[in-house]
């Protein structure tokens, strides 16, 4: 019986398990699940459709992580450069808006590269929050009209309550020539930070996952539900009981912290101090082809209670039957700012809606697929209750032998090669432990 227990089949797990593999070290994978992939998982519906859990492309520039994907897949992928824009208030903006601003009212225009002029000659010595970071960087009426009502809908709380330490390349700031020649020029700006992406040409975006089935035999439908750390033992719902003397975990670190049955009351308290959003994904096929030309679209008008939509279709033809179109709309929830009250179907007919209100439906549009599910981890909230807490839960994982990785175990803002590997790094470091 292996002493190393892998917990969740998902991208992290992935990364683990093949470390382990290749340095011919024993591990057991647990996954809740029937299947692998966890946030990268894909459905088919009607084996015609093929819908992934929200958005997910590749656009990593790690060659190893870029070579396994593409050889997963025997090279049978598609690459493309990302189409993004924005609806606002009636209006089609290419993405980044803060560059592309052309066509919108004179006096709103002006207002914005007033203030943007204006905080350009400021020195912003402390940025305590994400609001104020957005009025320092883009003047009162651009943060409040673009980023920060995006922060409510997609982060479901206000800009005040969150860090900027997940910033990053995602939101640009760009040079004033770059504002000016956006308002005047018809010609959109092309400085989105992801310039092109690959993706499956079948089976969805879990296929390039399809290499963890070369690891380890995985032990589907197992979820873990206790931990006593004193005899480092594991409960499953299957009623399993497994010892082991090193684990690894893409487990949401708040889930895990809970599950210990003699953690300390300060853990705990940690556990709980942590926010994540739930997405209602709503999938629509629909019984028309080239439903849009872009790979996805940010909603910002609070009117609409879609976030994002993306185009599944795009992603690979082999996604939908010939001559139809397929659309996927994230709406975001969080216990701790914006509780779910709703059953997740009851969303179809409101995102149906939406659609048709911006224009990219059609009154007479066939849907032959209506599906809607809650992803119940999407997105990690970087409010102020965030780093101490993670930095506590994660000290007394490893101080218990579970190391961790993966967008929910490091409780950060990462993709799926991050994913990868952060569980490669883990497992290393089990590794030189042994």
């Amino acid at each position: 019986m292996s002493n190393i227990v892998i917990l969740g089949a998902g991208m992290a797990g992935y990364g683990a398990a093949k470390k382990f593999k290749d340095s011919n070290v024993d591990a057991l994978i647990f996954e809740k699940e029937n299947h692998y992939g966890g946030h990268c998982s894909s459905y088919i519906f009607e084996n015609k459709w093929v819908f992934d859990d929200g958005p997910h492309i590749s656009f990593t520039k790690h060659d190893k992580v870029k070579n396994l994907f593409a050889q997963n897949v025997n090279h049978d992928f598609h690459e493309f450069k990302a189409k993004v824009n924005n609806y606002w208030k009636g209006k089609w903006i290419t993405h980044p808006a803060q560059v592309n601003l052309h066509g919108l009212p004179a006096e709103f225009n002006t207002q914005i590269l007033k203030e943007m002029i204006e905080t350009s000659q400021k020195e912003h010595n402390s940025i305590a929050n994400y609001e104020q970071w957005l009025y320092a960087s883009f003047g009162k009426t651009f943060a409040e009209n673009f980023p920060m009502k995006y922060t409510r809908k997609f982060h479901t709380t206000e800009a005040k309550n969150l860090t900027t330490d997940w910033l990053g390349p995602r939101l640009y700031q760009p040079k004033l020539e770059e504002v000016i020649y956006g308002m005047l020029s018809p010609s959109p700006s092309d400085v989105h930070y992801v310039k092109g992406f690959r993706y499956p040409n079948k089976g969805g975006f879990v296929s390039f996952m399809k290499g963890i089935e070369n690891t380890f035999e995985i032990n589907y439908n197992s979820e873990l539900v206790k931990i006593n750390l004193k005899n480092k033992e594991m409960t499953f719902s299957d009623g399993r009981k497994i010892n082991y003397n090193y684990a690894f975990s893409s487990l949401p670190l708040n889930k895990i912290a809970l599950m210990m049955e003699d953690a300390p009351k300060e853990v705990i308290a940690a556990a709980k101090q942590l926010a994540w959003t739930q997405c209602v994904v709503v999938s629509l096929g629909i019984n028309r082809p080239n439903i849009t030309d872009h790979h996805w679209t940010y909603f910002y008008d609070e009117d609409f209670q879609i976030s994002r939509i993306s185009a599944q279709s795009l992603f690979s033809p082999h996604t939908v039957p010939t001559g139809c179109s397929s659309l996927q709309a994230e709406i975001y929830f969080s216990d701790k700012y914006k509780p779910l009250t709703k059953s997740p179907e009851e969303f179809i007919p409101i995102v149906q809606n939406e659609l048709i209100k911006c224009g990219i439906l059609r009154m007479n549009d066939e849907i032959l697929v209506a599906n809607a599910r809650v992803s119940p981890f999407a997105q990690i909230i970087f409010d102020h209750d965030r780093k101490s807490a993670v930095e506590l839960l994660h000290s007394f994982l490893l101080e218990n032998n579970i190391l961790f990785g993966g967008r929910y175990a490091d409780w950060e803002y990462t993709w799926s090669d991050d994913a990868f590997l952060a569980g490669e790094a883990s497992a290393e470091k089990i590794l030189m432990k042994l």
